[in-house]
């Protein structure tokens, strides 16, 4: 079974969009919108023109609703497999949307070629699959998520420095025995203050951001990894596979082992489909 590289890119045109599922992706995304309208739901229903960049983290619940004439840019990534953690500059655009901020950027106009060069280049470079390829992609990668953290300004943020240290932390050690008291020991505050404040900030509580996390670090294994299921599941904070695999299907609607042939069936369906374009 081939893995799947760490970095994706693809070039998509669409004359017409009809509905999609809810959708969680394993891996962080930015679609840039070139052209046509874009309608999408995450968090709220977004009305989406072209020049404007879309920010999904990891996990994060979003529908594809309708679209016309839609040509665009996607690109997948897993900061985990490229050495990246949640305090890299590169990340702080996933950061801010995470806490809030508005996911959809419209990038000025004067940057938009360069913007286009970059997604190109990626994507050329992604034709040969190298170490010094992945480091040049990841180069480029960097300049793009500059970019983005160029345009979103402070405003774009409801700026919380408590919700922040919360989700950081959680980051960081969702993969040991980890709860709500752990986490607001860490931030010295009650339980149930964290509680309150996080579900303000986010619209989640603390246990389903650790979920959430956790379900993160394990599908970025299923992906790159040929690891057993039941060992990812202790990797990533879970002692009872029968209980990582349940939450894994509630969330994902199917199981570890029937959602990693699915992504690398599909993988190979859009490489075909480049190959035939």
């Amino acid at each position: 079974m081939e893995l799947n590289p760490p970095l994706t890119v693809a070039r998509y045109r669409i004359p017409e969009l009809e509905p999609h599922n809810q959708a969680h992706h394993a891996e962080h995304v930015i679609s840039f919108l070139l052209s046509g309208e874009l309608s999408i739901e995450q968090g709220d229903i977004l009305s989406l023109g072209a020049g404007t960049m879309i920010v999904i983290p990891a996990g994060a619940p979003h529908r594809l609703l309708t679209g016309r004439n839609l040509e665009l840019w996607h690109l997948s990534f897993c900061p985990h497999c490229l050495g990246w953690t949640g305090n890299d500059p590169q990340l702080a655009p996933f950061s801010s949307v995470k806490l809030g901020a508005f996911p959809a950027v419209a990038i000025p106009e004067l940057r938009r070629p360069i913007l286009r060069t970059y997604f190109e280049e990626i994507d050329r470079l992604g034709q040969s699959l190298s170490a010094a390829q992945l480091d040049r992609q990841c180069s480029l990668l960097s300049l793009i998520m500059a970019e983005l953290s160029d345009v979103m300004k402070p405003g774009h943020r409801k700026s919380d420095s408590l919700v922040e240290r919360v989700l950081d932390y959680v980051q960081q050690h969702c993969r040991e025995s980890l709860s709500l008291t752990d986490v607001a020991v860490a931030v010295h505050r009650s339980p149930a203050y964290v509680t309150d404040r996080v579900k303000k900030a986010t619209g989640a509580s603390v246990g389903q951001w650790i979920t959430a996390n956790r379900l993160q670090q394990a599908s970025a294994r299923l992906l790159h990894t040929r690891m057993p299921v039941a060992e990812i599941a202790e990797q990533v904070g879970w002692k009872d596979v029968t209980h990582f695999i349940r939450q894994f299907r509630k969330h994902y609607r199917k199981t570890p082992g029937q959602w990693r042939k699915a992504q690398m069936a599909g993988r190979e369906h859009k490489q075909d489909e480049q190959t035939t374009d």
